[in-house]
C-alpha cells in the first residue's frame, strides 16, 4: 500500500455537486496507468477498463462514489494517529489502538476525512493497478440519492460478470440488500464463493446485513448481475471526527483480489423479482413524539450509539436521539415496509 498516495487522495476536497477536483484527480491518476482505457461521461461519471477478455470471459467490476458530505475547506491536513475504532454497526472493536488517518483544517480542527467514500476510491484504483482484467467506475453525487449511478452507461455493463462496491464502514460488513433491493442470491455460487474470499481477506467474521442506499443498488436495478457491497475501513462517517483505519483498507484490497481469483472471469447472473405494490404511508404522523424533529430534517444520516442512535440532518445541526426500545419499533415498521430479509 502506497501510504503517500492514499494521503494525497484523502486530501482532495470533494462534496456532493462540488466534485470537480476529485474528478480531475481521478482522470489524471488513471490516465497515468499503463493499459487502461478511460472515459468520462457528460455527468462526470468515470469508467475505466483494463485488459482484453478471452472468449467466454467477463470482467469483474468495482465501484465507488466521488462525493462526500463534508464542506469544502482550503486545506485537508491528513495526519497519522493511533485511535480506537468505535462500536460500529454491531461490532465492538475493544480498546486496541490502531494506526489511522484523520483530517484537520488549516486551523487544526477536525474537518472530516471523507473516507466515505475516498476509501472506496483508493481501493478501486489499487485493484485497477494490480489486476490484469478489470473494470472500475466512479459515480458522482451518491450521498443525496445515487444521482450518478442512476445514469450509468448500460453498455459498460454488458461484458461484466459481477459488480462490487466498497462503501460500508468498519471491517466486517456485507450488504445483502439496499433499501429493499436484494443484491445477490444468498444460496448461490456467487455469494458463497465471495463470502469465503472476503472473510479470508479481512481475516475476521463478516456480518451480512441490509443497508441504506448506495450506488450498487442502482447497478442491481439496472442489470442482471450479482452485486455486493462491503466494508472499506472508515469510521464515524458523516462527522467531523471521521477517520480511516489503514489496516482495514489494506485488507479490503486483499478481499477484492481474493474475489477475482476465486470467482474467475465468469458471469454470475441474478435476476430479482419485481417488488410487490404497497401502499405508501407516513412513517411519523403528527401524533408521533418524533414528528416535530423529523419534520425539520432534509437529508438524514443515522449515527449508531451504544444504547441507541442519532438521526441527524447532514447539512445542518438538527438531530435527535432514539433509544434502543424506540429504535426497535422503528425497525419493525421499516422491515414491514421494505420487506427486509
Amino acid at each position: 500500500m502506497d501510504l503517500n498516495k492514499f494521503k494525497e487522495l484523502l486530501s482532495v476536497p470533494t462534496k456532493t455537486y462540488k466534485e470537480s477536483k476529485m474528478v480531475e484527480y481521478l482522470i489524471s491518476t488513471i490516465g497515468d496507468m499503463d493499459g487502461v482505457t478511460l472515459t468520462c461521461d457528460e455527468h462526470n461519471n468515470i469508467y475505466a477498463v483494463k485488459g482484453t477478455l478471452g472468449e467466454g470471459e467477463f470482467y469483474p467490476m468495482f465501484i465507488s462514489h466521488t462525493d462526500t458530505v463534508h464542506e469544502l475547506v482550503d486545506l485537508i491536513d491528513v495526519k497519522e494517529e493511533y485511535l480506537l475504532r468505535p462500536y460500529t454497526f454491531g461490532k465492538d472493536f475493544g480498546q486496541e489502538q490502531v494506526l489511522c488517518l484523520k483530517a484537520y483544517d488549516k486551523d487544526g480542527r477536525p474537518t472530516g476525512i471523507g473516507g466515505d467514500d475516498k476509501c472506496g476510491i483508493y481501493i478501486c484504483l489499487e485493484l485497477l493497478r494490480q489486476l490484469d482484467k478489470v473494470k472500475v467506475a466512479f459515480f458522482v453525487s451518491e450521498e443525496t440519492g445515487c444521482h450518478g449511478s442512476k445514469l450509468v452507461n448500460k453498455e459498460f455493463l454488458k461484458d461484466v460478470g459481477y459488480c462490487t462496491q466498497y462503501d460500508a464502514p468498519g471491517d466486517h460488513l456485507i450488504s445483502y440488500s439496499c433499501m429493499g433491493t436484494v443484491l445477490f442470491d444468498k444460496d448461490g455460487e456467487f455469494f458463497n464463493t465471495a463470502l469465503r474470499s472476503i472473510t479470508k481477506g479481512f481475516g475476521n467474521e463478516m456480518m451480512v446485513q441490509s443497508h441504506p442506499y448506495t450506488d450498487i443498488m442502482m447497478i442491481k436495478q439496472l442489470s442482471d448481475l450479482s452485486c455486493i457491497n462491503m466494508s472499506c475501513g472508515y469510521y464515524n462517517m458523516h462527522t467531523s471526527n471521521e477517520f480511516v483505519c489503514i489496516d482495514d483498507v489494506e485488507r479490503a484490497i486483499q478481499a477484492g483480489k481474493n474475489m477475482v481469483e476465486d470467482l474467475g472471469l465468469k458471469k454470475y447472473e441474478f435476476k430479482t423479482e419485481p417488488k410487490p405494490t404497497t401502499t405508501t404511508t407516513t412513517l411519523f404522523d403528527n401524533e408521533s413524539p418524533f414528528y416535530d424533529e423529523v419534520h425539520q430534517l432534509t437529508s438524514i444520516d443515522v449515527i449508531e450509539e451504544k444504547d441507541g442512535f442519532i438521526i441527524a440532518d447532514i447539512y445542518d445541526e438538527n438531530q435527535f436521539y432514539i433509544d434502543d426500545e424506540d429504535g426497535y419499533k422503528l425497525y419493525e415498521i421499516l422491515k414491514e415496509r421494505y420487506r427486509f430479509n
